[in-house]
């Protein structure tokens, strides 16, 4: 039985003594209670965040001039990850007179035609 579980069953037995005090006491509980298992929820998803974005860090691997996950064909930008941890793909464009290069979306760098291993 979690802990709401149990403050509500005690809840409900002290209304049957109707002590309205007691009563507004056993409330502001419940409320304490749920404030602290949604706080509880939030930490677990933090934790959870956390360890995801621990371990794309660890499955990143730079091989110059790029950031490489393995399994994905795109590679990521060098500049966005080392300067914001911001994992962004960078994309082929067209540039009039330069042909196709690769281009950071994010930070707008050009990598030139750096060709995609």
């Amino acid at each position: 039985m979690s802990a709401v579980e149990n403050v509500k069953e005690i809840a409900d037995l002290i209304k049957r003594f109707n002590d309205i005090e007691l009563n507004r006491r056993i409330l502001n509980l419940e409320n304490e209670v749920l404030d602290l298992s949604h706080e509880r929820r939030r930490a677990e998803e933090k934790v959870k965040d956390l360890e995801r974005a621990l371990r794309f860090k660890g499955d990143l691997v730079f091989r110059t001039p790029y950031y490489w996950l393995d399994g994905d064909p795109v590679p990521h930008c060098s500049g966005c990850w080392e300067s914001k941890n911001l994992a962004v793909h960078v994309l082929k464009v067209r540039i009039p007179g330069l042909g196709p290069q690769m281009q950071c979306p994010s930070c707008k760098y050009n990598y030139g035609h750096t060709a995609i291993a």
